[in-house]
């Protein structure tokens, strides 16, 4: 999770196959991040992208966690204040995006 205790951020995930020129075919995947802090009036933007990621390959559970660590850093070393404890969700877990797709087919039905 690219959440950071304390601090309000903002963030959008990517995932992007990969093109092969080799074999002119779709191979790998390219995830990302990028997010800013704090969300409500933004200093800092962190932009994380890794190319074929090895333990999977969305965006917000490869590079949020990434993003979170760079951030904290620089917000406590640019002594930043808190800006609240509320955090706002960055990413949805597979669990939340199926149940929201469940919830979105159900409804076109009725």
């Amino acid at each position: 999770s690219a959440a950071i205790p304390g601090y309000r951020v903002a963030g959008k995930t990517g995932t992007a196959m990969r093109y092969d020129q080799n074999t002119g075919r779709y191979s790998g995947y390219t995830a990302s991040f990028i997010g800013f802090a704090p969300a409500d009036a933004p200093r800092y933007v962190i932009s994380v992208t890794l190319q074929d990621p090895k333990n999977g390959h969305y965006g917000g559970s490869l590079g949020g966690p990434v993003f979170k660590k760079v951030m904290t850093f620089v917000l406590q070393s640019e002594h930043v204040a808190p800006t609240g404890t509320r955090v706002l969700p960055v990413a949805l877990t597979q669990s939340e995006l199926t149940r929201v797709r469940a919830t979105q087919v159900s409804a076109k039905k009725q």
